[in-house]
Order: structure tokens, then C-alpha cells, then sequence
């Protein structure tokens, strides 16, 4: 399990050292995808395989279901971790989530999520500012 904030920075070649407590959590190689609310998404091998049977046993024949893999499994990329503990982020995907430098990785229970600092802190003033209504209004937490 993943838990945590941390800031960390992108290099000038778009390498992001991974936190140590995270490091020892996962495999040589990760898997990097374009989130949601503008953030990246990490996952070691397990967490991918098992979200992309979840995603593969929607719909097919759906519109939206094949807008959401085009848009996930094009948007994603297995990384190696080097020996320093970085990944190399791909250009098209420090785009997508606007990542020039400064970031956050936050440990998302089975996932990581790396967002641009600013991005992050607007996203955290804009929707945290009231936890308790957004708990309440979640229906059924726990079964």
C-alpha cells in the first residue's frame, strides 16, 4: 500500500526519483498512465494487470467504453526503475499532466499519483475545502 505526500522535482532529462518508501514496494519495472484531474498515475505490474482486466471486461461495443481505453492504455507506458530509483516520465505524458519541475507524489492506496505542484494545490484548495460534505455524500463506503 502506498501512502503520502511528497515533493520531489523533474530533471532536466524528465526523470523523477521515487520515493525509497515506495521503491521497496515495487517491481524494476512500473507502469505510468495518464490519470485523472490532470495527474499520472504509477502502478507496478499486479495493480496494472488486474485494472486492465476491470477496464477490459466493460462494454465493448459501447462509445464511451473505448474512448476510455484509447485514452488510458494510449496514454500509458511500462518504465524501468534505474538504479538510482528513477523513472524516465515521456515527454507526451509530463504534457498532458503540465509537469515542468516541481511535483507532488502522493501514495494513493494501491497507486501512485505524481501531479504538478501547482496543479495540485489549486485542485487540493478547490475541492478539500469542505472533506466532510464530500464523505457524506458518498453512498454505501465499506459494503
Amino acid at each position: 500500500m502506498f501512502l503520502g505526500t511528497f515533493e520531489h522535482s523533474i530533471d532536466t532529462k524528465g526523470r523523477l526519483t521515487l520515493p525509497s518508501k515506495f521503491r521497496g514496494k515495487m517491481d524494476a519495472t512500473v507502469f505510468l498512465s495518464r490519470g485523472f484531474e490532470g495527474s499520472l498515475e504509477i502502478r507496478n505490474e499486479q495493480e496494472f494487470s488486474m485494472w486492465k482486466q476491470e477496464l477490459e471486461l466493460l462494454e465493448p461495443f459501447k462509445k464511451d467504453t473505448r474512448a476510455l481505453m484509447r485514452y488510458i492504455f494510449s496514454n500509458s507506458a511500462d518504465l524501468e526503475i534505474d538504479a538510482a530509483g528513477r523513472i524516465k516520465i515521456p515527454t507526451n505524458l509530463l504534457a498532458v499532466a503540465k509537469i515542468e519541475k516541481e511535483v507532488y507524489i502522493l501514495g494513493v492506496g494501491s497507486k501512485i499519483e505524481i501531479w504538478d505542484k501547482a496543479s495540485y494545490d489549486q485542485y487540493e484548495q478547490d475541492n478539500f475545502s469542505d472533506i466532510e460534505a464530500i464523505a457524506e455524500k458518498i453512498d454505501n463506503v465499506g459494503g
